[in-house]
Order: C-alpha cells, then structure tokens, then sequence
C-alpha cells in the first residue's frame, strides 16, 4: 500500500512527442510562429516599399536638381558675355555716348532674359 502512496503523489509523466498524441504546445507555437513570420513579412512589406518611395523621391529631386543646374549655367554664360561686352567697351576706350548704350543694351537683355 504504501507504494500506491508514493505513485498518488507524485505528478503523472508527460509524454513525448509522439504523432498519436494530441500535443497542444507544439500547435501553440505553431500558430505563435505563423503570426510571428505574418508580421515580419508585413513589416518587410512595409519597408521595401518606403525604400522604393525613397528612391523615387531622390531620382525626382536629382532631375530638379539638373533642370535647375542648366538653369544656372545658363546663367553664368550669360553674365560672362555681359563681363565681356562691358571689358570691350572699356579698352577700347569708345566714346562716352556709346558706352551708355551698350550699356543699356546689356541691362535690357538680362532683364529680359529674367522674365
């Protein structure tokens, strides 16, 4: 009797994973897993395109950039001829009237080339 007594309090075995046994904790984490992998898989979603966005963005601002840079070196060019137009009139020492309208003739292009 007093072997019962030892058998009664003692906890039951827990069984090993055998395929004939129901075993809740491995379909627990199989289903923990799946949710896991489910939201990793969003969040790479997630990620990819935002850095597709980021591309996008970048390439746009690029194309400004070099639309805006043509500007500018159009710009220049522009104002070196100016330079060269107004060194002309001063080495070559023209009259008084005739540096008053080229001069005004360069202030009248740009002024238009800026509307």
């Amino acid at each position: 009797m007093q072997s019962k007594m030892i058998t009664d309090n003692m906890p039951a075995r827990r069984r090993t994973g055998t395929s004939s046994s129901p075993n809740f904790d491995v379909s627990d984490k199989e289903v923990a897993y799946k949710l896991k992998r489910k939201r990793n898989n969003d969040a790479v979603k997630k990620t990819r395109e935002k850095s597709k966005q980021m591309a996008r963005r970048r390439k746009e601002n690029v194309e400004k950039l070099r639309i805006s840079n043509k500007q500018l070196e159009a710009k220049i060019e522009e104002v070196k001829k100016n330079v060269e137009k107004l060194k002309e009139i001063l080495l070559h020492k023209v009259s008084p009237k005739q540096h008053e309208q080229a001069i005004k003739k360069i202030l009248e292009e740009s002024s238009d080339a800026d509307d």
